[in-house]
């Protein structure tokens, strides 16, 4: 496991239920994409960027609370005096967006006019206007968010902007929650240096995208538009690089069908989309995954009908045995869909992890329900 991943497992550790928020915004970072997070506050938001940032030796951090009375001095620096002596208007960017690598701006649709044009070029272009002249900012993400979406239209270009969206809502599971409450922040921690973040933004840029996954994408838009759901031409050329993220992410050398699914986050722009791209992505990225979700889920109920207190001794062997021809079944059809899997040029996904569980369960049968030897 390479450094980033190790990041990314800890991130994992740190903010429950926040894995695709977490792989989405890792995926950002070396495809040096936006993200935007919708949500409420108190849902962790800053604390994410800022945490992300922190694991970078070197990388500046800026971060904002946007009103619709910020200037642009907030953001982008005072405007120089001794230039001004000059007739030259010209900001000094020092601690400011223009010379972060990673920022965080909350309410980032209470932008302003003032703010807005600047803002558009830093994002689009990685430049910054400053004294008439532009000037390279070293901007890699802007992690934006908002409790709301926009809805004036001259925020809309800002909107687009923003690759990678996700809806981020409190923690739902109880035990979650606990973790969460336990949690005490530290200073600890994998870290990594910009160079090394920038070398790995360089080898994701080359990860391999095979024709499956060109031709799986060209499904996928074909699909979305019978919905009535349009991506720009923009977002689907850039989205290659989430996807090549994606890969490195996994450590792979080239991008699979299964990391289609960071797409789902990608490729909406009202959340009312979200269920329908969700489920025209899952389906296509590697319907042989979902159905084997399936087996394990039948697997489970297999099981837990194996493990019931029976009425005595013979009632258990046959349930045992019961259970033995079903899971029989089941590892028959995993091992057509992993045939089938190879044959078509799919990845395995989770598959093969969900084989191996099968396995597991199938032999607690054989052992503490049946012997191992009579099952045999």
């Amino acid at each position: 496991m390479n450094a980033i991943q190790t990041i990314r497992q800890e991130l994992h550790n740190t903010f429950v239920e926040r894995d695709d928020v977490v792989d989405g915004t890792l995926a950002a970072l070396l495809a040096r994409e936006h993200v935007l997070f919708i949500g409420p506050p108190g849902t962790a938001k800053s604390m994410l960027a800022e945490e992300l940032c922190r694991r970078i030796q070197g990388a500046s951090y800026f971060e904002w609370l946007l009103t619709k009375f910020s200037t642009p001095e907030e953001i982008f620096g005072p405007i120089s005096l001794k230039a001004l002596e000059n007739d030259e208007f010209v900001r000094i960017t020092k601690d400011k967006l223009p010379e972060a690598h990673v920022s965080f701006l909350d309410e980032i649709f209470k932008a302003n006019s003032s703010i807005l044009n600047a803002l558009l070029a830093i994002i689009n272009e990685r430049k910054f206007h400053n004294g008439g002249m532009p000037v390279t900012v070293p901007l890699m993400t802007l992690i934006g968010a908002s409790n709301e979406l926009p809805d004036e239209e001259e925020l809309t270009a800002l909107y687009d902007r923003f690759l990678v969206r996700f809806l981020v809502d409190y923690i739902s599971e109880d035990t979650n929650f606990v973790q969460m409450l336990a949690a005490k922040p530290g200073t600890n921690g994998t870290k990594i240096t910009l160079q090394e973040l920038q070398e790995m933004q360089e080898e994701a840029s080359r990860i391999e995208i095979p024709d499956l996954i060109v031709n799986l994408l060209v499904t996928v838009r074909n699909k979305l538009k019978k919905e009535n759901i349009i991506a720009s031409d923009r977002r689907y050329h850039n989205s290659l690089g989430i996807l090549k993220a994606k890969a490195f992410l996994d450590g792979r050398d080239h991008v699979v069908d299964s990391d289609l699914v960071i797409l789902a986050h990608v490729l909406w722009s009202n959340p009312e989309e979200i269920r329908t791209v969700q489920n025209i992505i899952y389906d296509l990225a590697n319907p042989f995954e979902r159905r084997a979700e399936e087996f394990l889920k039948q697997a489970e109920e297999i099981l837990a009908y194996a493990k019931r207190e029976w009425a005595d001794a013979d009632e258990r062997t046959r349930a045992g045995i019961e259970a033995h021809t079903k899971f029989k079944k089941i590892h028959s059809r995993l091992a057509e869909m992993i045939r089938r899997v190879h044959q078509e040029g799919r990845s395995l996904g989770r598959i093969e992890e969900v084989r191996l569980q099968v396995e597991a369960m199938h032999n607690y049968i054989l052992e503490n329900c049946l012997g191992l030897e009579e099952a045999r």
